[in-house]
Order: C-alpha cells, then sequence, then structure tokens
C-alpha cells in the first residue's frame, strides 16, 4: 500500500503546477485533503542483450606493411573470435578484419597508375569559363576571367588533366580484406499489471519503483510464482517472444526485474469544488487532469 504522506502530495502538486506556464500555485496551496486512495501496481521489465556479427569485402589503400592473409592460416569461423563488449546491455559496434583474409592487389580502378582522367574537364586540363560561357566575351567587352579564350584552369585538376584515384588514394595498390562487423543490441519488454484506475499508463515509464526480484544470466527463466498472475504470464510471454524473435543473433546476457510502482488518487476540495490528482513513482510526481486553475492572467 501507498506511504505517501500528506506533506509530500501537496509538495507534488505544487511542484506540478510549477513546471506548467499558466497554472496557478493557489490550489496547490490552499487545498483541502479530503481521502487519499492507493493504486498500487507491479511493472515487469526484461532486457535480453543480443550479438549479430556480418561479414562484407572491403578494400583500402595500401601504404605498406605486413599483410595477414591466407599464408597465416585458414580464416577462422567469425563466431570463433574472442570479442566482448565494453557495456553490457547498451547499443555498440565494432569492426575488424577477420584474420588471414587480407591480400594485396593491383587498384582496377586506375589499373595501377595512381590517378584518373578529369571528370571535370575530360583530361583536357581546361574548361569552359563559367562568366562567359565559354564566349569569350561579357557584352561587349572581352571576358577578364578568360583573356578571351572561353577557357579557364580546371578547378578540379588544376590544369594537369587527371586527378588522383580516390580508391588507392595515389597509391597504386590496395588492400582488401573481410571486415567482421559485431553489433551489440539491447532489447526490452515491459509490462505493466492492471492498477484499476484511469491514471495513463504511459506516464510510469518516467518513474521508478521498489525493486522487489532481480534476476540476471545468461539466460533466465520464466517467474511463476509471484502472487500477481497477470506478471507470471508476462514472464512467460516476454521470453517467449525475445526467444523466438531473435533467431539470427545470439544472446548474451538477461536480465528481468518486478517493481512496485506506487499511485495513490488524491481528493481534495478547492473554493467549495471537489477535484482529485494522482501521486505516482518513488519521485512523488503528480498528474492533474483537471486543474482548477490554469491561467496566470486570472490571478489577482
Amino acid at each position: 500500500t501507498s506511504l505517501v504522506s500528506e506533506d509530500a502530495v501537496r509538495q507534488a502538486l505544487l511542484e506540478y503546477a510549477k513546471k506548467k506556464c499558466c497554472y496557478s500555485s493557489g490550489p496547490a496551496q490552499e487545498m483541502l485533503l479530503q481521502d487519499f486512495h492507493p493504486f498500487n501496481t507491479f511493472r515487469y521489465r526484461l532486457d535480453t542483450f543480443t550479438e549479430n556479427r556480418l561479414c562484407h569485402w572491403m578494400t583500402e589503400p595500401y601504404y605498406g606493411g605486413e599483410v595477414d592473409g591466407a599464408g597465416n592460416g585458414p580464416p577462422p569461423n567469425r563466431w570463433d573470435i574472442q570479442v566482448e563488449p565494453r557495456h553490457l546491455f547498451r547499443k555498440s559496434k565494432h569492426r575488424m578484419p577477420l584474420p588471414h583474409t587480407s591480400s594485396v592487389e593491383i587498384c582496377l580502378y586506375c589499373f595501377g597508375r595512381g590517378r584518373n582522367i578529369c571528370g571535370s574537364c575530360c583530361g583536357l586540363g581546361r574548361s569552359r569559363c563559367m562568366f562567359c560561357g565559354g564566349s569569350g566575351r561579357n557584352t561587349d567587352h572581352t571576358c577578364t576571367a578568360c583573356g578571351g579564350s572561353g577557357r579557364v584552369l580546371c578547378p578540379g585538376c588544376f590544369g594537369s588533366g587527371s586527378q588522383q584515384c580516390r580508391t588507392c588514394r595515389g597509391q597504386k595498390r590496395v588492400i582488401k580484406y573481410i571486415q567482421l562487423t559485431i553489433k551489440w543490441k539491447n532489447h526490452n519488454f515491459e509490462f505493466l499489471a492492471d492498477h484499476q484506475s484511469d491514471f495513463t499508463t504511459k506516464r510510469f515509464k518516467k518513474v521508478t519503483g521498489e525493486i522487489l526480484l532481480s534476476d540476471e544470466q545468461q539466460t533466465v527463466s520464466p517467474i511463476t510464482n509471484f502472487p500477481e498472475p497477470s506478471i507470471n504470464e508476462a514472464s512467460v510471454r516476454g521470453l517467449t517472444e525475445h526467444r523466438t524473435t531473435f533467431t539470427d543473433c545470439r544472446i548474451r546476457r538477461q536480465r528481468h526485474t518486478i517493481e512496485w510502482l506506487p499511485l495513490t488518487k488524491v481528493d481534495y476540495t478547492w473554493k467549495g469544488a471537489e477535484y482529485h490528482y494522482y501521486v505516482y513513482g518513488n519521485e512523488n510526481r503528480a498528474y492533474a487532469k483537471d486543474y482548477p486553475r490554469k491561467c496566470c492572467c486570472a490571478i489577482m
């Protein structure tokens, strides 16, 4: 049951009003508290931390140095490489070359020359003047940008007619290898037991409760003996869903928790009229759907 005090519920509504730009603090300060109605509930959370591994061919400029090629042995299976995530239950990514898959080859995009024909001038070294459109004149005068020739030095290659190969960066050779990409991701399943009130359930996402049960293993077992049957059913449903959904990756770790979430409906009167609001979570946050005074301009 809720143990929230009168001072706490009054302070909660006062803080709620302060965060609203057009809410007067008068009702929160002057209200007469009438009754408290606890609607406490439970939240079940399941986190499944998965790992997925993908392989892709990569090509990079070869600047020299040792090459881990097939001569060092056969490439290992992508799942046989030991790589640990820096943090559990957090999304992250790690890339690395798959051992013994590297090889040095002539760059096929420039045929080992290190340079390609400039696409801006087609290798001519000069391009049409943009100020005169290639005519060599501006109105009745000779174009000063191109000196009347209608052509200017190509800005793409500075007159050389060629550009550095973007694939090998002018090195003429490239190193090819299989890149292993490891992706870690956390998947969450959440269930909130019915609290038999009209309080909007989504507001519980921003508050915490009291942890009643917490278990973390490589794979956890369903909860079957909790006094609230819907929590047991949710645990079985969540674990089944995660086990059948993440078939293309490995489950590295699982944890699940049960929280007790305090929720109290507060009845009060202000200037002879009846109102109510809710106080919820360990943080004692308030929510009032029908706050009695919502316009600061009406305050004298």
